[in-house]
């Protein structure tokens, strides 16, 4: 990889530890050639102007190729290519600073890393870069003297050279309470922590660790494997960043390179629908045939329009229901039906067209299934035996959607109610109960807070049209009808952020590294949304969305696209970390398609739920 020409000598980039598992390398154990330098060469031949490999720089290919040599475990091969080519993989004050922070060596360490107007025995100092007459130097070398460099080892551009002391000393001072030395420890806090006035609450919570009673103890609770784990190479690894590379190669340079190569070929192959990574031998291109682009089957269970659809965890079921009230389940080796759930149709008035259900939820544990109805209610159905065990009907508005907690017994369910528009609930007692049904069970109502005495009675609320839990249960989002998503910490139930929108929000759902929030709103707009900060990462382009709920999920290997229905009777599907346009499917005409959702287990199928009463594999 070429650099910029007008870069200086040293040049900036990330920065490695380079150790070797057996530590027999010559270019990573600290000892080096009598050179002292990356670029001399043993047998005193090299030419001033050496021929670049491919427009690349042969002494940077070179050094990968030696470090990477050394990660496989080839040790002599490494030596050899060394030998041969002149240059060695670091000079001795970089292979000195790594063995002075592996054995603990701090004061050494620092001073090497920082430099040190004192010379002393032990270091190989780096000098102006001027090389002897007997011999030639790389660019990337320094001179040396029987000491310490007067100037440490080159730094990265932007290096914090107060955060990099900050860790240094922060490991000695957990290494000393670790030997229980608590004297030289509070003398490190006192002395050299604390005078660096760096993150104040970092300090406090060192201090704190003075207290504990055991070794054991202190390493828990610092979250820190001791001297005699991998903390130090981890050390050494966040401290390589911030060295130039020009004397340090950032840790496996090449698999780096591999890797990148490999994740651009994927972002630049439109059907790539795969967890595994494309050859290295060749260009890599998916064929559209291995994508979702052609129908596997139609269900036709229902007698009106389909609005929700979702698998269970497993992939083996498939739920689905709409504007006629039946929840239908499927066996998806066959697409035949496990049950026909006709509960809310108890309450339909066969006159009244604006009832239905609105959504299907399964428990984590794929045991029940949670329905939720315009007719105000929602139902809990044990999957297995095709039966009602909860119902809860105390709503004064519809029932627009509901999320499982991890432990398949507790879920939240939202109303378009201000009186109950987002509560809690629990299982627990169901089979205890005489009917076997929970009624009603509601253990905590998310309600906004009253501001004034003369609300305490009636406090503001909002009206949900959406919600979703994250996977491990920490967090709680939901949208409003006035355009609002609201998240939650759910272990205390605060309310740790709001963001207003601009449009009708009509669903939203956590990627399953819960890193993103994917949201549809009017005006045709999907976004995919940061699960923190609610900045948008990136737009999906394409849909019709204006009078009706369209929902989107993300969907195949790695979640790697976002499938959304429209109203113009078509499937949208892109891939999430570039938003480029994959595919346009012509789906349920005429109507919308109202809900996708991709199989948990099987990449390469999604399903689709439309106006037409069909549901689409």
């Amino acid at each position: 990889m070429r650099h910029d020409s007008n870069q200086h000598e040293h040049r900036t980039r990330q920065s490695t530890n380079g150790s070797s598992q057996n530590g027999s390398s010559p270019q990573t154990n600290g000892s080096a050639k009598s050179g002292e330098t990356n670029g001399y060469h043993t047998n005193g031949h090299v030419e001033p102007n050496v021929t670049p490999f491919f427009g690349h720089d042969r002494e940077e290919v070179t050094r990968i190729l030696l470090q990477s040599l050394s990660d496989l475990g080839y040790q002599g091969a490494a030596r050899q290519l060394s030998a041969e080519s002149g240059y060695e993989l670091e000079i001795p004050s970089v292979a000195a600073f790594r063995n002075a922070v592996q054995q603990g060596e701090w004061e050494d360490a620092e001073a090497l890393l920082f430099g040190s107007e004192t010379d002393y025995d032990g270091g190989v100092s780096l000098g102006n870069g001027r090389a002897s007459p007997s011999r030639r130097k790389s660019r990337t070398s320094f001179g040396s003297q029987n000491g310490r460099s007067r100037h440490g080892l080159p730094l990265a551009e932007g290096a914090d050279v107060v955060a990099l002391k900050f860790l240094l000393r922060e490991q000695k001072y957990l290494e000393l309470l670790e030997t229980r030395d608590f004297n030289a420890a509070l003398s490190v806090l006192r002395n050299e922590l604390t005078p660096l006035k760096r993150d104040v609450g970092r300090l406090h919570a060192l201090s704190s660790l003075m207290m504990t009673p055991s070794a054991e103890d202190m390493r828990q609770q610092a979250d820190w494997d001791g001297a005699q784990g991998e903390s130090r190479h981890q050390l050494l690894s966040e401290l390589s960043k911030s060295i130039s590379p020009s004397v340090m190669i950032p840790e496996h340079r090449l698999a780096t390179l591999f890797t990148a190569v490999q994740e651009e070929h994927i972002l630049n192959c439109r059907y790539h629908n795969t967890e595994q990574q494309p050859s290295l031998y060749t260009d890599h291109e998916c064929s559209p045939d291995d994508f979702p682009l052609h129908t596997l089957a139609e269900l036709r269970n229902h007698t009106d329009e389909v609005w929700h659809l979702e698998f269970s965890h497993d992939g083996s079921m498939l739920a689905t229901t709409g504007k006629d009230g039946l929840i239908c389940i499927y066996d998806t080796r066959n697409w035949r039906i496990l049950h026909e759930i006709r509960e809310h149709e108890r309450g339909i008035h066969p006159n009244d067209s604006s009832k239905g259900v609105c959504y299907v939820s399964f428990s984590p544990d794929d045991q029940y299934l949670i329905s939720c109805s315009q007719y105000n209610e929602f139902i809990v159905i044990n999957v297995r035996e095709g039966r009602r065990i909860a119902h809860a009907d105390h709503f004064d508005y519809p029932v627009t959607s509901a999320a499982w907690l991890p432990d398949s017994e507790t879920f939240v369910v939202g109303s378009q109610g201000s009186r109950r528009p987002l509560g809690l609930y629990s299982l627990r007692g169901a089979s205890g109960s005489s009917s076997g049904i929970v009624r009603n069970n509601e253990i905590y109502s998310f309600r906004e807070p009253a501001w004034d005495n003369s609300l305490k009675d009636n406090p503001p609320s909002f009206r949900i049209t959406d919600v979703a839990v994250n996977a491990s249960g920490t967090r709680m989002v939901a949208t409003t009808l006035d355009n609002k998503i609201l998240m939650y910490d759910l272990p205390s139930s605060n309310k740790i952020a709001e963001w207003q929108r601009e449009e009708k929000l009509t669903s939203i759902n956590f990627s399953a590294d819960e890193t993103q929030m994917l949201l549809n709103m009017n005006g045709g707009r999907v976004f995919a949304l940061d699960a923190v900060t609610g900045e948008c990462m990136m737009r999906y382009e394409g849909t019709k969305q204006q009078h009706f709920v369209i929902r989107s999920c993300f969907g195949g290997a790695g979640e790697n696209f976002v499938v959304s229905g429209s109203e113009d009777s078509r499937i949208y599907v892109w891939r999430r970390q570039t938003g480029v346009q994959v595919a346009v499917l012509e789906a349920h005409a005429p109507g919308t398609v109202n809900a996708v959702a991709w199989h948990p287990m099987e990449v390469g199928v999604f399903a689709s739920a439309g106006d037409d009463r069909r549901v689409r594999m």
